[in-house]
């Protein structure tokens, strides 16, 4: 069975969406969301060739959604069957990662920070919250204003800062642009370039330091 056949099998065998809870566990963020590039020496075939886009919520470990893995699902080919008011949305639903693989997060728009959502970078906003979710799809935004995730992935507290530390992943600023744009397989290419290439390392364009991701103790 094919991963967007076993994605829809789990979505679509529930009654309703299960919505993620853990997006709007902490409504704040500790630390500065940051985009992760898995290294050439990454070890896990789970993250191996992916961008993660990481936040920082409250009370929680490190959490984000990998942005360069399409499913080949569509919201309308998700709920147009008992929804058919959202047949023709056409929203590609990405696979996020391996934690809540049934629960659908988001990435939006909006322009004051909405009650349980965390904040990315300027106006945008990762949720999983179903309150949240009717009012984006209602509106019929354009594509680049929005994108949704199936499952996401997560780390425990200092878990993050080891693989880093061990060369698994390197780590540049947020970009509004690469968070709204469609699943690209060919996105980790590009930013493994970025993040290694001699002229970005000597500008010091490339990397966030480390500091940005695990701060230290007060």
């Amino acid at each position: 069975m094919s991963t967007g056949a076993r994605l829809f099998r789990h979505l679509a065998l529930a009654a309703t969406l299960l919505f993620c809870g853990h997006a709007a566990a902490g409504v704040e963020a500790d630390a500065v969301p940051v985009l992760l590039v898995a290294s050439q020496e990454m070890t896990d075939s789970g993250f191996a060739g992916t961008v993660v886009a990481v936040a920082f919520p409250q009370d929680t470990g490190p959490m984000g959604v990998v942005l360069n893995r399409p499913s080949g699902l569509t919201l309308g080919a998700l709920f147009g069957t008992d929804r058919p008011e959202l047949a023709e949305l056409a929203d590609p639903i990405g696979l996020g990662g391996p934690v809540e693989p049934d629960g659908l997060l988001f990435l939006f728009r909006a322009p004051e920070h909405p009650v349980k959502a965390l904040p990315v970078v300027t106006d945008i906003y990762l949720s999983g919250d179903g309150t949240i979710f009717e009012q984006i799809v209602a509106r019929r935004d354009p594509a680049d204003r929005r994108r949704f995730f199936a499952g996401h992935a997560s780390w425990s507290e200092g878990q993050l800062d080891r693989e880093i530390r061990r060369g698994m992943w390197h780590v540049l600023p947020m970009d509004a642009e690469t968070l709204l744009a469609e699943p690209d397989p060919g996105l980790w290419r590009r930013l493994l370039l970025q993040a290694t290439s001699p002229s970005a390392r000597a500008t010091g364009r490339a990397a966030v330091p480390l500091a940005v991701v695990a701060p230290s103790p007060p």
